[in-house]
């Protein structure tokens, strides 16, 4: 049953107060006709309480604007978020000129991390023995194809929902299919992602993911903070500079000249695996994520503290960054024909203190039952 505006409604005690549903919320389509997006396609979602999102259909089918009462929740990059076909595919860093910002980047299916050269003579193609991946692969800029969006009720519950299906393959490469499915709530300030991975190929084939979820100013400011089921002291991930173990969990002013940091950070769980992760902002406004650790083991904090580049990457992935590193662990997923992965998403709002002391008790719960 919606709760709008301080009361809950039936359906039918909602549709009598209203010409349309549009009139509240709902789910639309709309294309950007302007700038480097134009042409991008966006699936719009109103829940009714104030809180919005917009699902880039050709980025990927990542979430790139999204607001709750007029304020931003995630990071815009000085380049906007341009459509993919201004993608330098070439450039081993081409990802940083189009696809980083907006709520979510989803890095992979094949690689995530720096760039790095790979053996992929299992395809069968002399003259491609290696490969050199990019920054983060190529998932977040591929088109897709919408297959579906709008509202529907179940009795007193009205669901709005959009899926569509992403496609990284090659000719003597990768076949990967990705099928995504967003559900929300009317009266609801949260959203759901659910992913499926299939190889749809004959031949086996690796698979790495990350959700690089860049929350941005209001909710990352000065004094905001982290709530987490962090286990133990971070560790710092190669090649990235040291750091003060206990910087990963606060947030200071946009910083002249700032180096970016990066953390690896060891979670507890929840009896099925739920990891719930938080930015919160002066006790009152916050944003969070769950994610399920089953699905994605590893997580990864990108804290960025510079002058315009001012946001924080809530980064869990299904393995360590550096692909030779996750060899070498035993992490990296490789995905027979036919194989499939799924993987769940939970993002939304905190607001008022109630809420956030609520979720400071969830995490003290999952800290307690871990000995921490």
């Amino acid at each position: 049953m919606p709760h709008l505006f301080g009361k809950d409604y039936t359906r039918a005690e909602l549709m009598r107060r209203v010409g349309h549903l549009s009139q509240i919320g709902g789910v639309s389509l709309l294309e950007a006709s302007d700038g480097p997006a134009r042409g991008v396609r966006y699936v719009e979602f109103r829940t009714g309480t104030g809180f919005g999102f917009k699902v880039a259909v050709d980025r990927g089918m990542d979430v790139g604007y999204c607001d709750y009462r007029g304020q931003s929740l995630a990071w815009i990059p000085s380049t906007g978020l341009p459509a993919p076909w201004y993608f330098e595919q070439d450039s081993a860093f081409g990802w940083l000129r189009t696809a980083l910002g907006g709520l979510n980047n989803s890095c992979g299916m094949v690689h995530i991390g720096n760039p790095e050269t790979a053996d992929v003579g299992r395809y069968n193609f002399p003259a491609r023995a290696s490969e050199t991946y990019g920054v983060h692969d190529r998932m977040a800029l591929l088109p897709g194809q919408l297959l579906s969006y709008g509202e529907r009720w179940e009795s007193d519950e009205c669901i709005l929902e959009a899926s569509g299906r992403i496609l990284q393959a090659q000719a003597y490469g990768e076949n990967l299919v990705l099928t995504r499915r967003y559900s929300a709530r009317l009266g609801e300030s949260r959203f759901f992602m659910h992913d499926t991975v299939e190889n749809a190929g004959w031949l086996p084939t690796e698979h790495m993911l990350l959700y690089h979820i860049n929350a941005g100013f209001p909710i990352v400011d000065d004094g905001s903070e982290q709530i987490a089921p962090v286990v133990r002291p971070p560790s710092i991930p190669a090649g990235l500079p040291a750091s003060a173990a206990d910087e990963y969990s606060r947030f200071i002013s946009p910083q002249r000249n700032w180096q970016l940091q990066g953390f690896e950070l060891a979670m507890g769980g929840e009896a099925d695996g739920s990891v719930p992760v938080a930015i919160v902002n002066r006790e009152d406004l916050g944003m969070y994520v769950v994610y399920n650790q089953r699905q994605m083991p590893q997580y990864l904090e990108w804290r960025m503290m510079g002058e315009g580049q001012y946001a924080v990457g809530i980064e869990p992935c299904t393995n360590t960054f550096g692909r030779q590193i996750a060899r070498e662990l035993g992490q990296l997923i490789v995905l027979q024909p036919g194989d499939r992965r799924e993987y769940t998403l939970e993002v939304g709002i905190l607001d008022g203190a109630a809420q956030v002391e609520a979720f400071r008790a969830r995490v003290r719960r999952i800290l307690k039952d871990a000995g921490s």
